[in-house]
């Protein structure tokens, strides 16, 4: 489904090199099975083989992905912080790439999710609020298409003044993904998203060393009403990737400490649902993006 004239992204071109099977992961170290074991015997939902785990229900966003119909839509590569495992490309590029494919114009964008039949799109970046109005253009054309896609934006909350987000809630936008570990915990940005939009959730790496302040970033989520937490297993950019896999490989001790902080939570919280969005689950995402693109492995 690629035409000729697309552009892939760097992150794309890499990918797309790669022809083999997805290659086989360690097995779960005696610590994390333990782990895997009691949250099993707590009533964690999903895939303990495929180690995608939520506690109460899915993030609505998360489902086109895991049904292999969501994309993600970058809309810049600048940011305002430098966050040490950010993947994005370095020296940061400011360009627009549409499930890998870059684009010259935001509303280009509308076409590739159209083309491709996308169920759900993350704007990210970078931090996308940079550029507010190519977010609002970009959710725009979104909304012209002849079927509701589903849009969640994600931000470190820099810049997600309370006015901003009234525009994009007024352009379509369902939900605002928050990375309080890029933010230094600052649960402002949170607060004001979920005024607008009651869907809104954290997204953030499980740094190991973070853990006593993760744990309690979990409480005050559920204190405060947030819907959702999601989890994601911390691997090191530019670091070697095991042969054959999309993605980079976590690092030691990520797989123990996500799953810890998911148990956590399963025991801790009331309302607050979290999702554990390992490394396999990102590899089988990509792997189902990029035959999406018409290069199946």
């Amino acid at each position: 489904m690629l035409k000729a004239k697309d552009d892939l992204s760097w992150y794309a071109r890499k990918a797309d090199g790669l022809r083999g099977p997805c290659a086989e992961g360690p097995g779960a170290a005696p610590r994390a099975r333990g782990l895997l074991d009691a949250l099993k015997a707590g009533g964690v939902k999903g895939s303990i083989d495929e180690r995608t785990l939520y506690t109460r229900r899915l993030p609505p966003g998360c489902r086109g992905c895991l049904l292999g119909r969501g994309t993600n839509l970058y809309v810049t590569g600048l940011c305002t912080r430098e966050c040490f495992f950010c993947f994005n490309e370095k020296p940061r590029r400011d360009e627009i790439v549409a499930h890998g494919i870059r684009v010259e114009n935001p509303g280009d964008a509308a076409e590739i999710v159209e083309r491709y039949g996308l169920a759900s799109v993350g704007i990210s970046g970078g931090e996308p609020l940079l550029f507010p109005e190519r977010v609002l253009g970009i959710l725009r054309s979104l909304r012209k298409l002849p079927r509701r896609i589903r849009v969640d934006l994600y931000t470190n909350g820099d810049r997600a003044s309370e006015a901003l987000l009234s525009e994009l809630k007024e352009a379509g936008l369902d939900s605002v993904r928050v990375n309080l570990v890029a933010n230094g915990f600052d649960l402002a940005p949170l607060k004001r998203a979920l005024r607008l939009f009651p869907e809104s959730a954290v997204e953030v790496p499980v740094v190991p060393d973070l853990m006593e302040d993760l744990k309690r970033m979990v409480l005050d989520l559920d204190k405060l009403g947030a819907p959702f937490l999601i989890l994601h297993e911390l691997f090191a950019a530019g670091a070697a990737r095991r042969a054959g896999s999309l993605l980079w490989s976590p690092v030691q001790g990520a797989e123990e400490a996500a799953l810890d902080l998911l148990l956590f939570a399963l025991k801790r919280t009331r309302r607050l649902s979290a999702y554990y969005c390992s490394c396999l689950t990102q590899e089988s995402i990509s792997r189902r993006g990029l035959a999406r693109r018409g290069r199946a492995l």
